[in-house]
């Protein structure tokens, strides 16, 4: 469930993060004192708020996100660097996560209401966090005192909509796009460190299908992009679904390491 990105990106929804996703932008660099709000649009608040009720309306859900973001090494080259992460969570205290990264490691994670469990499958190891709670105290307690990164973390928040529209500075409607054959409302959003983007899928189903963020104050300006697919929702994950498996040779070692 760990990855290497910036922090911030998980702040931009509760945070966010963060969004997850997580106030939104906690490590980006701090607003001009000169900029000021620009316009709400309404209806691009209207879309952002339907989305949320509706995914926060959902006893259970599975999406798969493909990620796309710049690691600024010390001499401020960009490296790009992707993800794939295969996300299932039933309310209020169940969740499954796979993530695979460009360098073929993979990740594997189980949390049960009790217990969360990180098998890293490339190095054959595995750490455990005994923790009661439901999955938006779990994020916070991971991102606030284990400073675990988790991209895209606030999509699981119980109320997406309230974490991104921290420290908005404006919002703008740019009308029905196509992202992968499919109807999208474009949303563009100013906050605090960052410019970022959604596109809502425009029907009865309102999922994101497409995530950007910009940290156009950051000298390097790193941006992130997520791509969103095979959403599923309010169906039923197997019994076993979030039971942690893990082989009998795996190395425990520390969480958080």
């Amino acid at each position: 469930m760990t990855v290497s990105c910036p922090q911030s990106i998980r702040k931009i929804t509760t945070v966010v993060a963060v969004l997850l996703l997580a106030g939104a932008f906690a490590s980006a660099p701090a607003q001009s004192q000169e900029q000021k709000a620009g316009p709400m649009d309404e209806k691009a608040m209207q879309v952002l708020q339907g989305m949320s009720d509706y995914l926060a309306g959902a006893k259970t859900l599975s999406f798969r996100a493909r990620t796309l973001f710049d690691e600024v090494r010390k001499s401020g080259i960009k490296i790009k660097s992707a993800r794939t992460m295969r996300v299932v969570m039933q309310r209020p205290n169940s969740l499954r996560v796979l993530t695979i990264t460009d360098d073929g490691s993979a990740r594997s994670s189980w949390y049960d209401g009790s217990k969360l469990t990180v098998l890293m499958r490339d190095t054959n190891q595995v750490m455990e966090l005994d923790y009661k709670g439901t999955i938006d105290s779990l994020l916070n307690e991971l991102i606030e005192k284990h400073d675990v990164q988790l991209p895209l973390a606030d999509l699981l928040s119980s109320d997406i909509a309230k974490n991104f529209k921290e420290n908005l500075v404006s919002a703008e409607y740019l009308g029905i796009k196509v992202v992968n054959g499919i109807k999208c409302q474009h949303l563009s959003f100013e906050s605090t460190g960052a410019d970022w983007q959604i596109w809502v899928q425009a029907d009865a189903t309102p999922v994101p299908r497409r995530f950007a963020i910009s940290y156009v104050n950051a000298p390097e300006k790193p941006e992130f992009l997520a791509s969103f697919s095979r959403w599923s929702i309010d169906g039923k994950p197997a019994d076993d679904q979030f039971k942690a498996s893990i082989p009998e040779s795996a190395k425990k070692v520390p969480f958080g390491k």
